[in-house]
């Protein structure tokens, strides 16, 4: 007896798995996973990362944490995704004192990262971020350790410079 069978069936299976597979090794989706197990809520911005809420309690507001959807390489081998948040805008240049100040912080108080200058608003302000660089493949408990620490840094930051009526 001869069984005819649709080969498309079999063609239709592989496909299904290969897109399975794929999607299984996609970093940015090991990411969206590893937060909703956190429950933080996450949007994508227009370059595919991921823009999370962090509410901080002890302070009384959410904070917004940038986590970059893409690893990026320092070798063949190690791979470091960065994760970021705006601490203030300050118009015109950074004062020396501010800066030299920063530097001092990032060297004694911060443990995964640093505080940088991400750019320039369009109206001249300097935006300074806390920036940090964990693996690529960190644990769930790292990635929020680094996220919650990145938060608390940046709010930090701004309620000084708010103080010292610094930052807009």
């Amino acid at each position: 007896m001869i069984h005819n069978r649709n080969p498309w069936r079999f063609f239709t299976f592989l496909l299904l798995g290969a897109i399975l597979l794929l999607s299984a090794c996609d970093p940015s989706a090991s990411i969206g996973r590893q937060l909703k197990r956190l429950g933080l809520t996450w949007e994508s911005d227009t370059e595919g990362d991921f823009r999370v809420t962090v509410p901080l309690e002890e302070i009384g507001r959410d904070i917004s944490v940038g986590i970059s959807a893409h690893a990026i390489s320092l070798s063949k081998d190690v791979w470091v995704r960065e994760i970021w948040s705006v601490a203030a805008r300050i118009p015109g240049d950074l004062p020396m004192e501010l800066a030299e100040n920063l530097m001092r912080d990032s060297w004694s108080s911060r443990k995964f990262g640093s505080w940088a200058i991400a750019g320039t608003t369009s109206d001249g302000r300097q935006v300074i971020v806390y920036l940090a660089r964990i693996p690529a493949d960190a644990s769930r408990k790292l990635l929020e350790a680094a996220i919650m620490d990145t938060a608390a840094s940046a709010a930090d930051l701004n309620l000084a410079l708010a103080n010292l009526d610094v930052s807009e």
